[in-house]
């Protein structure tokens, strides 16, 4: 076992899940209240805007559902070689504003995999170097019964270290 680039525990992993699952009920709850306590909006407002507010504390409920299940499968360890590295250019305004995303790329025999990692990672990672990633894979509604995916992204990852190259043979 090599150099560790990248450690953290579970919650940091999940700490971009859970920040949404919680953002998601909260607004649906206002949503709810709104709906409630604003008696002297007319009603079709009312029925829209608690029916809102219920859907998305659904969609925070399986939302947190689907955390939960990959959470609780557990974390997966693989080797790999990186492959490539990437600056992914994403739209993060209104008024034409770019983020950077910084994607690690590997491949075995059977699957391609991106790593979603923090720009020091990203620097500190060479390419065709072999390293040891623990990662908690993500679940998805359908993956929970059919998982023959041969393309992951993982935005969970608990552990990047270099490995020995003989390992990524």
């Amino acid at each position: 076992m090599g150099t560790v680039i990248y450690e953290a525990n579970p919650l940091q992993a999940f700490l971009g899940p859970l920040g949404t699952i919680l953002l998601l009920l909260v607004i649906g709850l206002a949503g709810i209240g709104m709906a409630v306590l604003r008696r002297n909006q007319r009603a079709p407002t009312r029925i829209l805007t608690g029916a809102l507010g219920a859907f998305l504390i659904v969609a925070g409920c399986v939302f947190a559902a689907l955390t939960l299940y990959s959470f609780s499968s557990g974390a997966r360890t693989i080797t790999l070689g990186l492959a490539d590295k990437t600056i992914a250019e994403d739209n993060c305004g209104d008024n034409g504003e770019t983020c950077a995303r910084y994607v690690l790329s590997a491949t075995t025999s059977t699957n391609a995999y991106d790593f979603d990692v923090s720009q020091s990672v990203y620097e500190k990672a060479q390419l065709n170097g072999c390293y040891q990633i623990t990662y908690y894979p993500n679940a998805s509604l359908f993956g929970l019964w059919l998982n023959t995916s041969s393309y992951q992204q993982i935005d969970n990852i608990t552990r990047i270290a270099a490995a020995d190259p003989g390992s990524c043979r």
